[in-house]
């Protein structure tokens, strides 16, 4: 392995996301995410328990 193999994995490592720009704007929305279905299905339980 030679220096160009190291110098082009390392730039693999810090390619930016393929959408949104920006690897913590991807991360919030995940959790925003998570936390809307938690909230559904609390709801869901709750609308449908006998």
């Amino acid at each position: 392995m030679n220096e160009e193999d190291l110098i082009e994995d390392d730039a693999v490592d810090t390619e930016d996301p393929p959408i949104l720009g920006d690897w913590k704007t991807i991360y919030a929305i995940v959790l925003v995410l998570h936390l809307i279905l938690l909230i559904a299905f609390y709801l869901f339980s709750r609308a449908y328990t006998v």
